[in-house]
């Protein structure tokens, strides 16, 4: 759990987890470029800007 918390903590004060998050949700996904046009909501953008261990 500690490495977890650790990894995605770094993820989200380094901004990465938007990287990550648009290349999966908001951009087309090969095979068959799919997109999921899920833009974040403003709950997860919260979750990300104060990560804790309560949960959304």
């Amino acid at each position: 759990k500690a490495l977890v918390d650790k990894t995605l903590s770094g993820l989200m004060k380094s901004g990465e987890i938007n990287k990550i998050y648009a290349k999966w949700f908001t951009s087309p996904i090969p095979p068959k470029n799919v997109n999921l046009n899920l833009p974040m909501n403003a709950q997860l953008q919260e979750a990300i800007k104060n990560p804790n261990d309560k949960g959304i």
